[in-house]
This record gives C-alpha cells, structure tokens and sequence, in this order.
C-alpha cells in the first residue's frame, strides 16, 4: 500500500514517469545482467593486475608519475597506491567497451548514431574513471580499508548513477 501511494506520486513527474514503466523495468533487468557480467571481468581483470602481474612486475613510469603527484598535489606516492590505481584504469578501460556495446545493443536496444552515444559515453566514462580512483583512493589509502573491498564499494557506487546518465542521456 504504501510502496504502491509512492509510486503513484512519482509517476506525476516525468522524470520518474520515464524509469516506472514496463519497458524501463525490462530494460534495468537486462542492465543488471550486463553489469553483473562486467562486474566479473573488471574485478577479475583488476585483481588480477593488482595482486599478480604487478606483484611480479612493477608497473613502468612510476618515478614520472611520483613526480607529478609529488609537485601537483603535495604528496608522496606509495608503490602499492601506484599498482593498484593502475589496475584500476586497465580494468575499466576493457570493460569501457564491453558495457558500452552490450548496454547499447542488448540493455538500452538503442538505434541512435554510435558515434553521438560514443562520444557521450566517452565523457561519462573519463568522469566515472576519476571519481573511482578518487574513491578508490581515498578509501585504500586514507581509510585503510584493502583495496579490494574497496573496489567492490565503488564499483557499486557508480552503478547507482550510471543507470539513470544511460537511460536518460546516453541510450534514450
């Protein structure tokens, strides 16, 4: 009763109006599917990087980078923060493109220009890549909570905005 009084509410405006329909539903089932999926390889692909690869072979440019990060905003870079921003960025750089093809093609089943969406997706893509590895950042390194569960959290995080840019802005 109560859940049912809310919705009601909200579909008096548009905005909600557009997300409480059948078809939105359909269309936030298969979303989750296709993030569930690149959910798996973006963890796998991070941890795999963050725990194997760079534990045996220590990423290149970490002097430059150190050095801008050490004259932009004041701070000494570890090597660990180093690795796993690192295998933040080609994780989600691979799974960039799986998300964005799957959404577009199965999720959203979006006929608009590829290019228009590519280019809207590309911005969301850039901001969504800053804020985790801000996040990610702030909640390894600050907080002191692993790495690994913190990718897990943010990963979360940005599957909450993502949904609403993709149906409103990206896919519509």
């Amino acid at each position: 009763m109560l859940i049912n009084n809310l919705l009601d509410r909200l579909k008096k405006y548009k905005f909600f109006s557009e997300l409480l329909t059948p078809e939105a539903f359909s269309q936030m089932k298969r979303y989750v599917i296709t993030g569930f999926t690149g959910f798996a390889i973006e963890y796998l692909l991070f941890y795999t990087f963050n725990n194997f690869v760079f534990k045996r072979f220590f990423p290149g440019g970490y002097s430059f980078v150190k050095g801008i990060a050490e004259s932009l905003f004041n701070y000494d870079l570890k090597g660990y923060t180093y690795s796993y921003l690192l295998a933040n960025a080609i994780a989600y750089v691979v799974v960039f493109w799986f998300n964005f093809l799957v959404n577009r093609i199965w999720s959203f089943k979006s006929k608009v220009n590829i290019f228009k969406q590519l280019k809207q997706y590309a911005v969301l893509f850039i901001f969504n890549l800053i804020a985790t590895s801000t996040l990610l950042y702030v909640l390894s390194d600050k907080i002191g909570i692993m790495p690994e569960l913190s990718k897990i959290l943010v990963m979360g995080s940005v599957v909450c905005w993502n949904f609403v840019i993709y149906k409103k802005i990206i896919y519509k």
